[in-house]
């Protein structure tokens, strides 16, 4: 896939995603960050848990001849930022968990998908979801905010694609629906990981089933929340991560 001009994207260092409502408002939910590190690329977020979680995918290595994809969490960073008052729940292994991703091409696979729901920009739900401003892109940087306000019941999803020796972008796209991708970002090992942003309706395509708490009710207070974990392909399938809102009375 090309663009509408014949040019492919080019490649860079690191790359921050991030949900606002307007050019000027806060972020709303985490802001993501992707960078390559040698043969390996990693995925966390900014704020006060930013320590806790990496999702990392590596390349062949002299002692992993294959590509391997898992999550970890740092405990010392979770229980700081328990200490803090912030709520930190996780059922992964001290080890990591592994995940193999799902091959949708020869030498591609949907290793990720992050979601925004659209209840963070709902107005009364943007105080409780403003986490910071939109990041500022740096030379050698690259991104997406996503200042337009979403349809009632729709998510904006970004999609990660590894695959070796060339990038790979899994959208068609014409000159009224602009460009999905974003990156590539390339490591040493010579592996490409390309990113699509998607607007998608929840009831079309639903997130895994158990992985969302509710909404607040009337009488409850509104808290932002990231919830994670396996794709309906259990092992096979991509990782999701979900920005959305929940009732703080949930996570005490």
């Amino acid at each position: 896939m090309t663009t509408n001009n014949g040019q492919q994207p080019q490649p860079k260092s690191q790359i921050f995603l991030a949900l606002t409502a307007g050019n000027d408002a806060p972020s709303l939910g985490n802001v993501w960050r992707i960078t390559s590190k040698k043969s390996d690329f990693y995925l966390d977020t900014f704020g006060a848990t930013q320590d806790a979680m990496h999702l990392s995918l590596h390349g062949p290595k002299a002692n992993h001849p294959g590509h391997r994809f898992h999550i970890k969490i740092k405990e010392q960073a979770v229980e700081a930022a328990r200490n803090a008052g912030h709520f930190v729940e996780h059922g992964i292994p001290a080890r990591g968990q592994r995940f193999q991703g799902k091959e949708v091409a020869e030498g591609a696979y949907h290793v990720v998908r992050l979601r925004w729901r659209w209840h963070l920009q709902r107005p009364r739900y943007r105080t409780a979801a403003a986490t910071a401003g939109p990041p500022r892109f740096a030379e050698g940087q690259s991104g997406r905010v996503m200042r337009g306000v979403l349809k009632p019941n729709s998510a904006w999803d970004v999609d990660f694609y590894l695959t070796y020796g060339r990038p790979y972008w899994p959208l068609e796209f014409g000159p009224r629906t602009g460009d999905p991708r974003i990156g590539p970002v390339v490591n040493d090992s010579g592996l490409y990981l390309t990113l699509t942003s998607t607007h998608r309706s929840e009831k079309q395509y639903p997130a895994p089933e158990g992985l969302l708490p509710r909404l607040p009710e009337k009488d409850e207070t509104p808290n932002r929340f990231m919830a994670g974990g396996l794709g309906p392909d259990s092992e096979a399938g991509c990782y999701w991560f979900i920005e959305t809102i929940t009732a703080r009375e949930l996570l005490v």
